[in-house]
């Protein structure tokens, strides 16, 4: 008996009449973006964060680019973030024309390691991507005392929520800390659009105006546009409807993958697997379960041994974006926390409709694998 790695049909599946409810309203509804659907998801989730404003986007890839582009980032100015994260982190700030300048994780949280910070401010710094990974959250806060304590209060700190929604840091959401937090509805997230699909939350008006006029043409109104480098990035009005539905089930969704991440880590203790560790005043909102084995060697027999046994594992990810063609012309610092980890890290099975059983043949595979059987 096989294990997928993430069923995304049978997740689906098992909220079908809430999904197709909503696509049908939104469906008969004859308006199709920037409606009354989109409005209300926003509505929504703003009220589930706890504080800012929510404005839909196309992808979270765009929710960064907008949230830089409000910043008024843009050519040579510099913008820090880890190498050990998603391509489109790196990407979005190669897209507004800014520089990415690449600093190390801490070692045991696998976020970024604060203490880096300070070593790559120069006057170009106009913001820090802080990329809350696999659902645990950088100590946004202690960021923010870092770039104050240098007399650069006017950083852009912007929170990487794409892997986070749901956690919270101190209380406090992710993507409410920062002056934006930037979320992806990718399909396998938190909460997955059934296509692409983002937003931006905004913690002043300001802000909102600009990331809403940004999105669409950078028009203030119909026809008059005040921005130039505004855009068409609108989240559309059925994806809107259908993460509206799926919006009420994120809190329990993220409880079941917090049972499993702790069935892992307690019938997985005692094997040669480091797990990551949860930042200090974070309760976590897991989207991945990732553990780091002793050497890459070993990583890659514990995969053919998932694969003979029909278990499903992904690498996040296999190829730090320093070591990305694409930017090689970013700002590297020492990053050998990340060139250590990447070579190492393996994905276990992880999703809110991973059953007991299934769970169980992951576990005792891994079990066996290491003699511990």
């Amino acid at each position: 008996m096989g294990v997928p790695f993430f069923d995304i049909g049978r997740l689906n599946a098992s909220i079908a009449d809430d999904i197709a409810s909503a696509a049908q309203r939104a469906l008969t509804s004859s308006w199709y973006i920037l409606g009354k659907e989109g409005e209300a998801f926003e509505s929504q989730m703003s009220l589930q964060l706890g504080s800012g404003r929510v404005l839909g986007c196309n992808s979270g890839t765009d929710a960064l680019i907008l949230s830089l582009l409000a910043a008024d980032i843009g050519i040579e100015d510099e913008v820090i973030t880890v190498a050990h994260t998603a391509i489109p982190t790196v990407a979005a700030i190669c897209a507004v024309g800014a520089i990415p300048v690449l600093i190390d994780i801490d070692y045991d949280t696998w976020a970024l390691d604060v203490t880096k910070i300070a070593e790559v401010l120069t006057q170009k710094t106009k913001a820090i991507i802080v990329v809350h990974l696999y659902g645990n959250m950088v100590d946004v806060n202690s960021v923010r005392n870092v770039v104050c304590s240098a007399g650069r209060s006017d950083i852009a700190i912007i929170e990487d929520v794409a892997q986070a929604q749901g956690a919270e840091l101190n209380s406090q959401s992710a993507g409410t800390i920062g002056r934006f937090g930037a979320f992806s509805f990718y399909p396998s997230k938190n909460i997955g659009a059934l296509g692409d699909g983002g937003a931006v939350c905004c913690n002043n008006e300001a802000d909102v105006e600009q990331v809403r006029m940004l999105r669409n043409y950078g028009q203030k109104d119909r026809y008059h546009t005040e921005i130039s480098r505004g855009t068409n990035s609108r989240l559309d009005e059925i994806q809107a409807a259908i993460l509206s539905a799926k919006l009420p089930f994120l809190k329990n969704w993220n409880k079941r993958k917090a049972c499993l991440m702790e069935r892992y880590r307690t019938e997985l203790s005692g094997l040669p697997l480091k797990f990551q560790q949860v930042t200090s005043g974070c309760e976590p909102a897991w989207h991945l379960c990732v553990v780091a084995l002793d050497a890459p060697e070993r990583r890659d027999q514990l995969i053919a041994h998932f694969q003979r046994e029909e278990i499903q594992t992904l690498i996040h990810y296999p190829i730090p974006n320093h070591r990305q063609p694409a930017f090689a012309h970013a700002i590297i610092q020492d990053l050998s926390v990340t060139d250590s980890l990447v070579g190492r890290i393996l994905s276990l099975p992880f999703s809110p409709i991973l059953s007991d059983d299934e769970q169980t043949i992951v576990i005792n595979s891994a079990r066996a694998f290491f003699g511990a059987a």
